[in-house]
């Protein structure tokens, strides 16, 4: 019989990543501020979707943060992401 193995934690340059982790939250925790699902979170962070928020989405992203609008990076998308979906 052979064993599944787990699957190794992906290493990401996900500015959302970043920014999350920074602020102390958890996926769950910043879901539940944004009124998101966790998945959507980790779907944004993996990069196999495009963060999409309503502007109460953004503003509570925004508190959970500590950060304004204005201090985010133009992008939470990671650059390589970027380069590869400019290829497609």
């Amino acid at each position: 019989m052979t064993r599944r193995r787990k699957r190794q934690p992906t290493e990401t340059n996900s500015p959302l990543k970043k920014i999350r982790e920074a602020a102390g939250l958890s996926q769950e925790e910043l879901a539940r501020l944004m009124d998101v699902s966790a998945s959507s979170i980790s779907k944004w962070e993996r990069g196999l979707a495009e963060p999409t928020m309503t502007v109460a989405q953004m503003k509570a992203f925004c508190g959970a943060i500590g950060k304004t609008l204005d201090e985010l990076p133009n992008s939470l998308i990671a650059e390589e992401e970027l380069m590869e979906s400019d290829r497609e």
